[in-house]
């Protein structure tokens, strides 16, 4: 491996910004485009405003790339929801729901990171183990539609469930762009995770049909959807979140039984029986000496003060609590799908649990029980 010598580097630093492809191959001969893009990565150095309005202005071959780029992502999805052969199945179906009480079933979603890759020492042999992955991603989510139908099973005798809304709270894919390197921790590009993740959760609500008779999935945006490297403004719709929702309305375009909702927000808020859901990622809550706790209780009061709802649901934090913010309401906070994310343990000193909330609700109670399900087993 060559080293980049000092010349080198302030040469980076000072193309990079506005240059294209071709030309900084010419400059830096000798060296490939994928070592170019790692040292910028390493620097920490963006594309200016100035290169963009140059390749929509001139084309060229950077603009080619794209347009190719965008294709071959059409093509790709196109052969990935096509595919007869699906990622889950939910086992055997067993008779459902022969009691009267009526009520409706809400499974939160969130944190599925799909395309990331994470590794975590093992404190026996003292080498990194991988945790998590895409197939692993694929045997949580069949793991998960066991545990619901399991639960179902033991809730039938009493219970008559025929809707469920999905709330799909961000995160669902990785992204490769939130910070410099994170191509190192992905297996494949935002493109194909996109594609991958509405293949898995199209294929879920698929299977879920067998059991439900409506299926009500709604989404909004996390901050690993985000299409810019920096935490900046930008529109509701700039999400790859929000796009899975878009896709996903296309795909069950022609089914009756299911509902997507795209909400024209970063949060929402759905009725159940006229009990009010306040949804939205949570990576705007702040922690304070490194505890998510007192920020998110915090930030619930004072929206609780603006807004009306009767509980709070977000993700962002990897790890699965339940928080009183008053007498009759509270924030549920979902898990994530990574074991022993990285992340988590550097942020708050938690080995996160894969874990996602199932729960129900009555015309009484906005939650009457509740199921955290262990994503790395099946229940029992």
């Amino acid at each position: 491996m060559n080293i980049w010598t000092k010349k080198e580097i302030d040469n980076l630093k000072k193309l990079y910004p506005n240059s294209t492809r071709d030309e900084l191959l010419k400059v830096f001969k000798g060296r490939t485009w994928k070592s170019i893009e790692i040292k910028a990565a390493n620097l920490r150095l963006k594309k200016s405003p100035l290169f963009y309005n140059k390749i929509r202005k001139d084309g060229g071959d950077e603009m080619k790339k794209n347009v190719v780029e965008a294709e071959e992502f059409g093509k790709q999805m196109i052969k990935m929801l096509s595919q007869k052969k699906k990622l889950v199945r939910i086992p055997k179906q067993k008779d459902l729901f022969k009691g009267d009480v009526n009520e409706k079933a809400v499974l939160v979603l969130s944190d599925i990171h799909g395309g990331k890759k994470n590794y975590f020492l093992d404190l026996e042999t003292g080498k990194a183990i991988e945790t998590y992955n895409r197939d692993i991603c694929i045997q949580e989510a069949n793991n998960l539609l066991s545990s619901v139908q399991e639960i179902n099973y033991l809730l039938s005798g009493h219970y008559k469930i025929d809707e469920l809304y999905i709330a799909a709270v961000g995160d669902l894919v990785d992204n490769d762009l939130i910070y410099a390197g994170q191509r190192f921790y992905v297996d494949v590009g935002v493109g194909e995770q996109i594609t991958f993740v509405t293949k898995l959760l199209s294929d879920m609500i698929t299977e879920l049909l067998k059991i439900y008779k409506k299926i009500n999935f709604i989404v909004v945006g996390g901050n690993h959807g985000r299409m810019t490297s920096r935490r900046e403004a930008s529109p509701y719709y700039n999400n790859f979140d929000r796009l899975i929702g878009e896709m996903l309305k296309v795909v069950f375009k022609n089914e009756k039984r299911v509902s997507v909702l795209t909400p024209e927000s970063w949060f929402y808020i759905f009725d159940i029986y006229n009990w009010k859901y306040f949804i939205h990622h949570g990576d705007d809550v702040y922690s304070w000496m490194g505890l998510p706790y007192y920020g998110i209780t915090r930030k619930a009061k004072a929206r609780k003060g603006e807004i009306n709802f009767d509980m709070e649901i977000i993700g962002h934090f990897h790890t699965s609590m339940e928080i009183p913010i008053g007498s009759h309401v509270k924030t549920l906070v979902n898990g994530c799908w990574i074991k022993d994310d990285d992340w988590a343990f550097k942020r708050y000193g938690v080995r996160s649990i894969p874990n996602q909330w199932y729960f129900g609700v009555s015309k009484h109670r906005p939650m009457t029980w509740r199921f955290n399900l262990d994503l790395q087993k099946k229940q029992r």
